[in-house]
């Protein structure tokens, strides 16, 4: 048998809807989150730059790491943590997939 999710983790998609190398802004209780595939793993931080509010989603990914759409600034998918030693960073979020469902934690995960 299955083990039951906690109540905080919210279903967000099925697998085939995020494929290999892509990403999707789903919505948390209201949060847009950026959640991406890479190497069979899903991730998910924060949708919105925080440098002018760019939609990370839309941003190009290279490995784990998603360049910001409007002004190429980089967080690694797997942290929420800039790349680019600027001292930015974005709440990241714990995914977990069952019977080919997706989920994300409605809590960001402690720095």
């Amino acid at each position: 048998m299955t083990p039951q999710l906690s109540e905080t983790f919210v279903l967000v998609g099925k697998v085939e809807d995020v494929p290999p190398g892509q990403s999707k802004a789903v919505k948390v209780h209201g949060r847009t989150i950026a959640l991406f595939h890479v190497a069979g793993q899903f991730f998910a931080i924060n949708n919105i730059c925080p440098h002018k509010g760019g939609p990370l989603a839309k941003g190009k990914l290279k490995g784990y790491v998603v360049g910001c759409p409007w002004h190429d600034l980089q967080f690694d998918v797997r942290t929420g943590f800039g790349t680019d030693g600027g001292g930015y960073c974005v709440a990241s979020y714990d995914v977990r997939v069952q019977d080919g469902e997706i989920f994300v934690s409605s809590q960001c995960r402690a720095l």
